[in-house]
């Protein structure tokens, strides 16, 4: 299976569509409603846009919303959701390693959970095409897992902190994923002008797993 019918299969299923925006995102955007201060026109995009939740959020503060995925089921979903709230939009299928739009549009760029999904080569091709999509001063907000995440080395090694996911419970069997150690962050962001990062985690499952993020906010 590729990975267009893998997130597609995903987000037929209502479990992966959810409603309500991720608490990191509501204070990133929250806190990034300055920039609309006198201005008609700020244009925000969301890389990995799923069934459009964090689109939703952005459209409703004020932000004029821009939104590519992988999966044009989960862009379906996402125009639906954006459709019944009245709310103008534009979505687009389309990868994170080559976004369709001109250098310095976006004042704000979001990607929640993406820019893992591959090596780390790929990693950082995304996070470039974010750096140059922004324009000067603009934002980036991105979540990235850790190596203290409880997938690391759950699979084949392709790579140092690259593995080919084996476990069968999640859903990303068959998944290439890429993970940071705290020393990296800086390194892959060294492009942006100012970075701050967190970690944030939770337990599960009897708190025998850990899912162990970098919550990353970065200007141009």
């Amino acid at each position: 299976m590729d990975s267009a019918q893998h997130w597609n299969q995903l987000y037929e299923n209502p479990r992966f569509r959810p409603s309500f925006p991720n608490d990191h995102v509501v204070r990133f955007l929250m806190a990034g409603r300055r920039v609309l201060e006198g201005r008609k026109r700020v244009r925000f995009l969301d890389i990995g846009a799923g069934a459009g939740r964090h689109l939703k959020l952005a459209s409703e503060l004020g932000f004029e919303p821009y939104g590519i995925d992988f999966s044009l089921t989960g862009l379906q979903h996402a125009c639906q959701r954006l459709d019944q709230t009245g709310i103008r939009h534009r979505l687009a299928q389309a990868s994170m390693l080559s976004l369709p739009f001109a250098d310095s549009s976006f004042d704000v760029v979001l990607s929640f959970g993406v820019f893992y999904y591959g090596t780390a080569g790929e990693m950082k091709q995304a996070i470039g095409e974010a750096h140059r999509v922004l324009t000067r001063g603009g934002n980036l907000f991105v979540v990235l897992r850790t190596t203290q995440d409880y997938r690391f080395g759950k699979g084949e090694k392709l790579e140092p902190n690259t593995f080919r996911l084996t476990i069968a419970d999640t859903n990303e069997a068959g998944t290439v994923q890429h993970f940071l150690a705290a020393d990296e962050v800086p390194i892959y962001f060294a492009a942006f002008s100012q970075i701050r990062f967190e970690k944030t985690e939770t337990t599960f499952a009897g708190r025998t797993r850990l899912d162990s993020d970098w919550v990353i906010a970065a200007e141009k």
